[in-house]
């Protein structure tokens, strides 16, 4: 699944219609760094001495490296052909017999210096407008790139056998603003990104708007289930600690009622025992609308907080059972109703 999403990815900035010399020239620059081999051979003529063999599973990337070098008159073949192993894959490839066209296209390219030596760094004059920059991301992203499907943690990864063409990479992104990592993997370097902002901004960036909404819509979601689980657990401890302090009140009751010592309570308390008897159940909150006298939650915790410690008086402790079972109070909590200091048997 990550791999259609990738392909996805690709094939859509491959759509992106440049209409800006500079750009196309800036994106098919980073085509030919990240799908090109360039070959030096012995030989006496250029054709035997040199060749450049490029190899994508992206058809219209394959053509349109293919274009731009037959522009200069350069002598190519477009080939196609099925990976042997794996996936089987289609793989789209360009091969280019060494001549003065396609060297002098290589320079134009950036990845030939004047004195035809090679850089393994970007092309810098290439890349001095924002316009250009972007295209020059786009095309390392169809070259190189894979992105996870939104639906898993964000990452998107470019990947280059060249450490000064990492390193430089990483660069580019800092001055686009993006905060870009690095590593090596199995004699490779990777360019990363693991912000799922980042992600779906430099997808946009690139050109690939479609992909940066599903990317974004993805975290909308994640978010909005992330507060709901925050808010279930929330109201799952609530709801725990109510029934706990409720228990716990309801067994002092019992035990007050028990040893006929509930009657000889003030009437606010005897009312308070028979309106949590009706009521068990109830929050503090639920408990002040039952009160006929309108009493607030801190007026009714305090009784509540009365009956318990009569009854603790009276002898009552979490060794003594009453019909409510026994009751085991988790270490540090406290509900409404509970004893936070524990009183001396009378």
């Amino acid at each position: 699944m990550a791999e259609s999403f990738t392909r996805a990815v690709r094939e859509e900035l491959t759509r992106v219609g440049e209409t800006r010399p500079c750009c196309r020239l800036a994106e098919v620059a980073a085509l030919v760094r990240t799908t090109g081999t360039f070959h030096i051979r012995g030989g006496t003529t250029d054709e035997e001495r040199y060749g450049l063999h490029l190899a994508t599973t992206v058809q219209a990337a394959a053509r349109r490296v293919f274009t731009y070098f037959r522009s200069f008159g350069a002598e190519s073949d477009l080939l196609t052909q099925r990976e042997a192993r794996l996936k089987r894959r289609l793989i789209y490839e360009v091969h280019l017999r060494g001549s003065p066209a396609m060297l002098q296209a290589l320079n134009e390219l950036g990845i030939l210096s004047d004195s035809f030596r090679l850089v393994p760094g970007l092309p810098w004059r290439l890349l001095r407008r924002r316009c250009c920059k972007a295209a020059f991301v786009r095309g390392v992203l169809i070259g190189a790139g894979s992105v996870n499907p939104p639906w898993r943690e964000a990452h998107l990864e470019i990947v280059s056998p060249l450490e000064d063409f990492a390193a430089d990479l990483v660069e580019l992104l800092t001055r686009l603003e993006f905060h870009a990592g690095v590593y090596a993997r199995r004699g490779s370097h990777v360019v990363y990104l693991k912000s799922r902002e980042e992600v779906a901004e430099l997808l946009a960036l690139a050109g690939a708007q479609d992909a940066a909404i599903k990317i974004e819509e993805q975290a909308v979601v994640k978010d909005v289930r992330a507060r709901a689980n925050r808010l279930a657990n929330c109201d799952e401890a609530n709801l725990r600690r109510t029934g706990v302090a409720a228990a716990r009140q309801l067994e002092a009751i019992e035990y007050l009622e028990e040893r006929g010592l509930l009657a000889r309570l003030p009437q606010a308390l005897q009312q308070m025992a028979r309106i949590r008897r009706e009521h068990p159940y109830l929050s503090l909150s639920e408990l002040a609308d039952e009160v006929p006298e309108g009493l607030g939650r801190s007026a009714l915790n305090h009784r509540l907080r009365r009956l318990t410690g009569a009854a603790e008086v009276a002898g009552w402790g979490p060794e003594t059972a009453g019909p409510y079972g026994r009751i085991a109070r988790p270490s540090g909590m406290s509900g409404a109703g509970t004893s936070t200091k524990r009183r001396g048997h009378g």
